[in-house]
């Protein structure tokens, strides 16, 4: 079985929604992206298919600063539901917060595997892909 490569992207700002979408389209980054401007969507995704290994994310680019359900509410949850995933889900905070306390924050979380700053470029992107 051929399994595609996803991103999810959370971010309530759909311009760069947007940029992420070209750069991924364009670079040929991932096979498939879905965006979600509201957290709490991408989690009950995440939650009703946490068995089904062929439409899990590989990678998530969450956004921290978002109305309602914010980055650090979506990881609070997220971390709770990562034993239960068939599937080794890397997240990447994507933020125009230069604050050194998120960055210490950001670390304090299992799936979050780096903290970048936007925007996000092609390179930024590869980068993502590459780590494990």
């Amino acid at each position: 079985m051929d399994l595609k490569s996803r991103v999810f992207i959370i971010d309530d700002d759909p311009i760069h929604q947007r940029i992420a979408q070209i750069m991924i389209s364009k670079h040929n980054l991932f096979d498939e992206y879905f965006s979600y401007t509201e957290a709490q969507k991408a989690l009950d995704f995440l939650q009703e298919n946490k068995k089904n290994e062929e439409t899990l994310p590989d990678v998530i680019l969450l956004d921290l600063n978002m109305p309602v359900l914010d980055g650090w509410d979506f990881l609070e949850t997220f971390e709770t539901l990562i034993k239960e995933f068939k599937k080794n889900i890397r997240v990447f905070i994507v933020s125009s917060s230069v604050d050194e306390k998120d960055l210490l924050r950001s670390k304090s979380y299992v799936a979050v595997k780096g903290f970048i700053s936007k925007p996000l470029s092609p390179d930024i992107i590869r980068s993502i892909i590459e780590t494990n």
